[in-house]
């Protein structure tokens, strides 16, 4: 069916870097080339006392993100969510010049920065701050039917949830400036919403226990000890108290001093031999009580201590233990069982994630008539897809076979059942008997235009018809002829393509199953 672009098949170089769409954006980019060093000076700054969970939300986010990259174990495993979210392969169905378009679209998200820039931020977000992560549509114009030329990332820090319908958040750009963003300029998503409803804003101003909250007091522990160690190795300090007798505090002195004075002409930064102090007197007992003034916990193991941290990563993460570490020995099970676990998991982070994007890209991007799939699913659960539809294709067979069932009634249960595709059961010449729609929780549902009921009118006195030319209606007759065959050309491509990708989805899983 011939498709209307509505002026969208304009490149996307032309729209991005157009200065409509760059102006129609509430990111205001720098005017001049000037290092903005700033940020990482702030960063530095940390603070170690961050405020209880709904307190002050705009305050703590800002707490959580710099704590987080002073963690290294943390700062990894963000890492690791993040380019795996960012590898994800994915497609758009539906007319070639609107999908080609929107493609670019995607790919250019970020004014250009490419659709891995764009999710690996929505997910250090996401992960990271309470207030969820937020994405801009920016359209043609000014209105929630005008079509999306562009997506950015917008930074949590500058996103002020308002609590209202109409101006749901406000950003700040660099330069102080407020801009109040509309339902159909802003999206703002959740990880775990918590259920708790604001005071003083209501049901519409949204907070979530995001990864780094799951995980914060784990962190700071693993953190606490992380500097510990460093600081033990790394400087030239004194650890404990010792209480000698027998040997003067002038003479312990005089050896420390003199100690130092070697080192630093030895130029030993990290490291310093054990201080040797004699005594004049032979007979004089010498001793000494030691005070420890700074010591990891009695019984402290560092080994069982990482594991039981990479689990709690793990599970704040909704990830499994190998996607952060190699499964260590023991009482975590054995590799079977890690290798279920590790299936089961696909299904936890992963497709929450692609779930959150599906419904960010078909309900606020894409226009009705193209719709936007994940190419990786759910080994597991493809597997065990495959496995339920050779069941029921093999108990159909007996039923056939045993006279119960036509071939016929077969397709029938076969295509309600979701085993057959709809374009294949009609090209099959089968008429269905029991109509209904089946749609997954990420599938659209197809447009099909419906026709206004057809309203009652008083007989209109006969008229006679007007004449046209034999010449004029063959033509006429041959132009409507043709745009039917055109719209019937279209229309047959688009469903052989559909039921051809569906096909080829079913046969690589059945082929994972036998194998």
């Amino acid at each position: 069916m011939p498709e209307s672009d509505n002026g969208q098949d304009k490149s996307l170089a032309e729209k991005t870097s157009s200065v409509d769409v760059l102006e129609r954006s509430v990111i205001s980019p720098a005017s001049s080339a000037v290092a903005g060093d700033g940020y990482i000076l702030w960063v530095a700054q940390l603070a170690d006392e961050i405020l209880p969970w709904g307190k002050s939300p705009k305050a703590r986010d800002r707490q959580l993100r710099q704590f987080f990259p002073t963690e290294n174990f943390l700062n990894s495993a963000l890492g690791i969510v993040a380019s795996r979210n960012a590898a994800f392969s994915w497609t758009l169905e539906g007319g070639q010049r609107t999908s080609k378009v929107y493609q670019d679209i995607l790919e250019n998200a970020c004014f250009g920065g490419g659709w891995q820039e764009f999710i690996v931020k929505f997910s250090i977000d996401l992960l990271t701050q309470d207030s969820g992560a937020f994405v801009e549509l920016i359209r043609q114009t000014d209105s929630e039917t005008s079509p999306v030329v562009g997506i950015n990332h917008l930074d949590a820090g500058h996103c002020w949830p308002t609590g209202n319908a109409e101006t749901p958040v406000i950003y700040v750009d660099r330069l102080g400036k407020m801009h109040g963003l509309k339902t159909h300029q802003i999206v703002n998503l959740h990880e775990m919403p918590s259920p708790v409803e604001h005071p003083q804003f209501g049901p519409l101003y949204k907070l979530q226990y995001c990864a780094v909250t799951r995980l914060l007091r784990a962190a700071q522990v693993l953190r606490n000890i992380t500097i510990y160690k460093e600081e033990k190795t790394g400087g030239r300090f004194n650890r404990a108290i010792y209480l000698v007798k027998g040997i003067t505090p002038k003479q312990i002195e005089d050896a420390l001093a003199k100690q130092k004075f070697n080192a630093d002409n030895m130029g030993l930064m990290r490291y310093l031999q054990p201080l040797l102090v004699g005594t004049v007197s032979p007979t004089a007992d010498v001793g000494h009580d030691t005070i420890e003034l700074a010591t990891l916990p009695d019984g402290f193991d560092e080994e069982v201590t990482f594991k039981h941290y990479i689990s709690a990563i793990a599970m704040a993460f909704l990830s499994d233990y190998q996607e952060f570490a190699p499964l260590p020995g023991g009482g975590l099970g054995t590799s079977a069982q890690s290798y279920i676990l590790h299936l089961k998991s696909r299904g936890k982070g992963p497709a929450l994630f692609q779930k959150l994007m599906s419904r960010l890209i078909n309900e606020y991007v894409l226009p009705d008539n193209v719709e936007f799939h994940w190419d990786e699913q759910d080994v597991q659960a493809e597997t065990e897809q495959a496995a339920l539809e050779k069941t029921r294709a093999e108990t159909r067979k007996l039923r056939i076979e045993s006279g119960e069932i036509t071939p016929e009634v077969a397709r029938q249960i076969a295509k309600d059942e979701g085993d057959l595709a709809p374009e294949i059961f009609d090209a099959l010449g089968g008429a269905d008997l029991t109509p209904h729609v089946t749609l997954q929780d990420q599938e659209k549902p197809e447009v099909e235009s419906e026709k206004p009921p057809v309203q009652p009118q008083l007989a209109a006195p006969a008229q006679p018809p007007e004449e046209k030319p034999p010449a004029a209606m063959a033509a006429k007759a041959l132009e409507e002829i043709e745009d039917e065959r055109l719209e019937a050309e279209d229309l047959v491509k688009e469903l052989s393509l559909r039921a051809l990708r569906r096909m080829k989805k079913r046969v690589v899983a059945r082929l994972r199953t036998e194998e």
